[in-house]
């Protein structure tokens, strides 16, 4: 089918020979990934040092690569295009749970009661309990 295409609708590429071991990468002897795009060989010519190479640039097969090879990437965590958002999500996760143990004293003051300050994290709110009024009030 490939073979029959019109000449226009053809790529036609130029290597050495060492080139055509070195840059390309063969799927087989009439298909090859190069600069990250597939080609299926229709027809080549050697001249000297140099192969050219005719070729139907299937399209198609290059966006399926691409896919397979984002989606291998997530599988196995190296997608550069998620993995700034990855580690910001896991800091926003972490950021609800203690890791280290909390350090507090009891600090008596007049007439309040306790103040509970947490010293490992200075940013921590202070809290206060409030002595009840002695007696209790009378309920009706």
């Amino acid at each position: 089918m490939i073979a029959g295409m019109d000449q226009e609708e053809l790529v036609l590429l130029k290597f050495s020979k060492e080139e055509s071991e070195t840059k390309l990468r063969w799927e087989h002897a009439e298909e090859f990934e190069y600069n990250g795009q597939m080609y299926d060989i229709v027809s080549h010519e050697i001249k000297g040092d140099s192969i050219f190479y005719r070729c139907w640039w299937d399209y198609d097969e290059t966006d399926l690569n691409k896919k397979l090879k984002k989606m291998v990437a997530i599988a196995f965590d190296q997608d550069e295009d998620n993995r700034e958002i990855q580690e910001n999500f896991y800091t926003y996760l972490w950021s609800f749970f203690f890791t280290d143990p909390l350090a507090w004293q009891a600090t008596p003051l007049q007439n309040i009661g306790l103040v509970f300050q947490d010293s490992m994290h200075p940013n921590a709110f202070n809290s206060i309990r409030l002595t009840p009024p002695t007696p209790p009030p009378k309920v009706s």
